[in-house]
C-alpha cells in the first residue's frame, strides 16, 4: 500500500522565486514590436537598476524571508532562488548572506532561459533532495511546491493552510488562495491598504505533486499562465482567509510598456474600487514583518473621534476644505472619510477637489483626475451602500504640490449622510516623475 510520509524531518514543501533573473528569450524579455526592450543591454539595464533591485531586496530579503523562516520552523521546507551571475555584486552578496542566515534558502545560479515559474529548472534539485531523504523508504509521497515573486509576502500560516491539501488524491492539482491584501509602498510606510480578491492570483499559487520513492521520480506539470491554470489542471480555490500581501510600487514588471509614473498612477487607479482595510482588520501574527509599516501608513484618527466632535451631516449644500502640508513636492496625496446613512446612497454624492500647483501642461487624466470649470482637478465620491469608507489617492509629479482638498455635496442625494473625516495628507514615495510624452499635446 502506498504510504504518505508525514515525518517532520522530511522536506515536503518547496518554494521557487526568480530573483531579478536575467533570462533573454523568456516571456519577461519583451522584445516584440510593441515591447520595451530593443536589445538585451537595455533589458539588463532596467532589470539591474539600483532603484528596482533595492526595492526587491527590501521586500524579499527584509520582509518575506523572515516570515518564510517562521514557516520553516514548523514545516520541513526549502526555498530555491534563481539568480543570474550578472546580478550586481552588492545584491548577489546580500542574497548569499541571506542564505547563510536562513538555511532553508537555496540560491541557484541560472544563466539560461527559464520556462515560466522556474520549477522545471530546480526539479532535479528537488528530486535529489527527496531521494536523499525518502529513497530508502519507498512509497508515494505528496509534495507541494509554490511560486513566490520577489516583491510579494506570504502570511506566517501559509504552509499551515497548504498542509490541508497535501494529499495523494490531489496529485496534479493547483491551489489558489484567492483573497489577500494589497497596499502601495511609500518610502517609509505602506499606504492605501485594501482587500484584494484575485482568484488564480500568482501570489503564492501552489501545486501538489507526488514523489515516487521507488522510481525516484517526481511528476511536475507545467502550469502555464496563472490566470488560465484551471484550463491546465484541476484547481482548488480557497478564499476564506487573506493569504497573500501584494506590495504595489512604481517599479513593478507587469506593465513594462509604460513609464514608472504611468505604472504608478494606473496601479492607484486600479486600487480605487477595492475595499478599504484598516490595520486593525489584520492579524499581526500573520504579517509580522509588515505591521509596523502598515500602522505607520494609517491616516491620522478621524476628526470626530480625535476632537470629540459630532460626525458631519453631509448634504448637497455641504462644502468643507482641508489644508495640506505643501512642503512635499511630489508624493502620494491621500484623502479618506467614513460615511453612514439611514438608506443606501444612489451613486455620486460628493466631489473631492484637489487644489494643485505646478501641474501646468500635464494632462489631468495622467493624474487620474478630471479638470472641470466648476470643480477643478477632482474625483467623484461614489457609493450605493448605506455605509463604508471612501478613500482616494493619486501621485503628484515631482515639483508639483497640493495645497488643500475640498469635499463638496453633489446633486439630489440623501441629506442624512454622516461623515467621519480623517486628515488628508501627502506621503513621500519613490520618485516617479512623468516623462514628456505624458503631457498634453498642447504642452509639447
Amino acid at each position: 500500500m502506498s504510504s504518505v510520509n508525514t515525518n517532520s524531518g522530511v522536506n515536503l514543501f518547496y518554494g521557487v522565486t526568480r530573483y531579478s533573473l536575467f533570462s533573454p528569450g523568456s516571456n519577461s524579455w519583451k522584445t516584440s514590436s510593441g515591447g520595451v526592450f530593443e536589445n538585451s543591454e537595455k533589458y539588463m539595464s532596467y532589470l539591474f537598476s539600483d532603484q528596482r533591485l533595492d526595492i526587491r531586496a527590501e521586500i524579499f530579503i527584509g520582509k518575506a524571508l523572515p516570515v518564510l523562516d517562521q514557516m520553516a520552523n514548523r514545516h520541513p521546507y526549502k526555498h530555491f532562488v534563481l539568480y543570474s551571475e550578472l546580478l550586481p555584486e552588492r545584491h548577489r552578496a546580500m542574497l548569499l548572506a541571506a542564505a547563510e542566515k536562513y538555511p532553508f534558502l537555496v540560491p541557484v545560479e541560472w544563466n539560461e532561459t527559464v520556462q515560466g515559474t522556474g520549477v522545471e529548472e530546480v526539479k532535479p534539485l528537488i528530486v535529489e533532495d527527496l531521494v536523499k531523504q525518502l529513497g530508502s523508504q519507498g512509497g508515494r509521497h505528496p509534495v507541494i511546491w509554490f511560486r513566490l515573486d520577489d516583491d510579494d509576502v506570504l502570511p506566517a500560516d501559509y504552509l499551515d493552510q497548504l498542509e490541508k491539501y497535501r494529499a495523494l488524491n490531489h496529485d496534479g492539482f493547483a491551489i489558489s488562495f484567492g483573497l489577500g491584501v494589497t497596499a502601495y509602498k511609500g518610502e517609509h510606510e505602506l499606504v492605501n491598504l485594501r482587500e484584494y480578491y484575485h482568484p488564480k492570483s500568482a501570489q503564492g499559487m501552489a501545486f501538489v505533486t507526488v514523489f515516487d520513492a521507488d522510481s525516484s521520480s517526481l511528476s511536475v506539470v507545467r502550469p502555464g499562465p496563472h490566470t488560465r491554470v484551471d484550463k491546465v489542471m484541476p484547481t482548488i480555490l480557497d478564499s476564506r482567509e487573506r493569504m497573500f500581501f501584494q506590495i504595489r510600487h512604481s517599479d513593478q514588471d507587469s506593465a513594462l510598456n509604460h513609464s514608472s509614473y504611468q505604472r504608478a498612477t494606473a496601479t492607484l487607479a486600479g486600487m480605487e474600487k477595492l475595499p478599504s482595510v484598516r490595520a486593525s482588520d489584520l492579524d499581526p501574527a500573520k504579517w509580522p514583518t509588515l505591521m509596523q509599516e502598515i500602522v505607520r501608513g494609517e491616516p491620522s484618527p478621524h476628526r470626530s473621534s480625535m476632537d470629540g466632535e459630532e460626525p458631519v451631516l453631509f448634504s448637497p449644500t455641504t462644502e468643507m476644505t482641508f489644508d495640506l502640508d505643501a512642503s512635499i513636492r511630489g508624493g502620494l496625496v491621500e484623502f479618506e472619510f467614513e460615511f453612514e446613512s439611514s438608506a443606501r446612497l444612489l451613486g455620486g454624492f460628493g466631489i473631492i477637489t484637489f487644489h494643485l500647483e505646478g501641474v501646468d501642461g500635464i494632462d489631468p487624466e495622467v493624474l487620474g483626475l478630471r479638470n472641470s470649470t466648476k470643480y477643478g482637478f477632482s474625483r467623484q465620491a461614489w457609493s450605493k451602500n448605506a455605509r463604508g469608507v471612501i478613500r482616494h489617492s493619486f501621485i503628484l509629479p515631482e515639483g508639483a504640490s497640493a495645497s488643500s482638498v475640498t469635499l463638496t455635496g453633489k446633486g439630489r442625494r440623501p441629506a442624512d449622510v454622516f461623515i467621519r473625516l480623517r486628515e488628508p495628507r501627502v506621503v513621500a514615495i519613490h520618485a516617479t516623475a512623468p516623462e514628456p510624452d505624458l503631457q498634453s499635446p498642447e504642452s509639447v
